[in-house]
């Protein structure tokens, strides 16, 4: 089975530390962050299957944390951790899209029994750029790097424009920063002249995409870009 990355919010170390060595000890790769801010580049730029919230943390707090990711990665299941005796808290997470919670202090084995019954609830997240992937109208090949329209037509795309592009289907109705992008797509850190790289990747993209195809590449003004698969 594949593995599954989870992310760890928690601002007490000794806890954030405990969660990590138990979670890894039972097959889970782990990213961990010690506050919202941190929590919220690592979703958005790493592939995370779930994360685990502490509600009190600095920077961006655990309500706030889970509107962001409800709209910026919409298929992230999240566990929330509360006090004990918390109960308007617990209640106002799940009603902002947590799907379980686990009240402090908890057993190692009650946390891992609610994560992977939440985990089942969930596919398996990261698409290979080697796997085919259908929109309207057409579909990408991966064997021929392609774009192969439902009237037949075949438009060949470079390396970047196909991984590009298919890391946009991958990931429909989502704003996706340059960073991630870079990140995800080339394999780097952003800096001004590879920021405009994606630009240009992106132009050479739509120019040989079908008009209607094209549109839906959205450029978000100050945050990235988007898939709009609606």
């Amino acid at each position: 089975m594949a593995e599954r990355t989870i992310l760890i919010a928690e601002d007490d170390a000794s806890i954030r530390a405990g969660l990590a060595d138990a979670l890894q000890a039972h097959g889970y790769g782990v990213l961990t962050a010690a506050d919202g801010a941190d929590a919220l580049k690592l979703a958005l730029t790493q592939e995370v299957d779930l994360m685990l919230l502490d509600l009190n943390m600095p920077k961006i707090d655990g309500f706030k944390l889970l509107k962001i990711m409800g709209k910026e990665c919409p298929g992230v299941p999240s566990i929330i951790l509360t006090a004990h005796g918390e109960e308007k808290d617990r209640v106002h997470g799940l009603e902002n899209g947590a799907d379980d919670y686990v009240v402090k202090p908890f057993s190692m084995a009650e946390l891992l029994a609610r994560v992977a019954a939440v985990l089942r609830r969930y596919p398996v997240r990261r698409v290979s750029a080697e796997s085919s992937l259908h929109f309207p109208g057409g579909s990408l090949n991966p064997d021929t790097h392609s774009v192969i329209m439902d009237n037949g037509s075949s438009v060949p795309l470079r390396e970047k424009e196909f991984e590009l592009f298919h890391y946009l289907l991958a990931h429909p109705n989502r704003i996706i920063s340059q960073e991630e992008l870079l990140l995800r797509v080339w394999g780097s850190h952003a800096s001004a002249s590879e920021t405009r790289t994606v630009a240009v990747t992106l132009t050479r993209l739509r120019e040989k995409l079908d008009f209607d195809v094209a549109q839906r590449i959205e450029n978000v003004r100050g945050r990235g870009y988007k898939w709009n698969k609606s």
